[in-house]
């Protein structure tokens, strides 16, 4: 299960980072604007942006069909308007078979 869980992982952070092939990336709409785009990761039926902000993380989350779920939200709104996506941010890793990488949102 653990193992599952870690490859699946691991697939949706090299989605994210754009090494998976043109065809399996989700339009994520319009560039955020000056903010650098560190990931975007990918649920089941969201894909969630994450950027750099001024004052720290900036998260927005739309639908794999594109509508906007949350736009330009800070973590504790995050975990106010949409505690499922931030319940599997907190609790994301990603392994690379040598060492764990806690996300954990920080």
């Amino acid at each position: 299960m653990q193992k599952t869980v870690v490859s699946i992982l691991c697939w949706l952070i090299l989605i994210g980072s754009g090494c998976a092939s043109e065809s399996a990336r989700v339009d994520t709409g319009s560039p955020e604007g000056s903010q650098a785009v560190i990931v975007h990761l990918e649920s089941r039926r969201e894909v969630v942006s994450i950027m750099s902000g001024y004052e720290g993380l900036i998260y927005t989350v739309r639908t794999k069909g594109g509508r906007i779920l949350g736009q330009h939200l800070s973590e504790q709104e995050l975990q106010v308007k949409l505690p499922d996506i931030y319940h599997f941010l907190k609790t994301s890793y990603a392994d690379d078979g040598r060492s764990v990488v806690v996300w954990a949102g920080m």
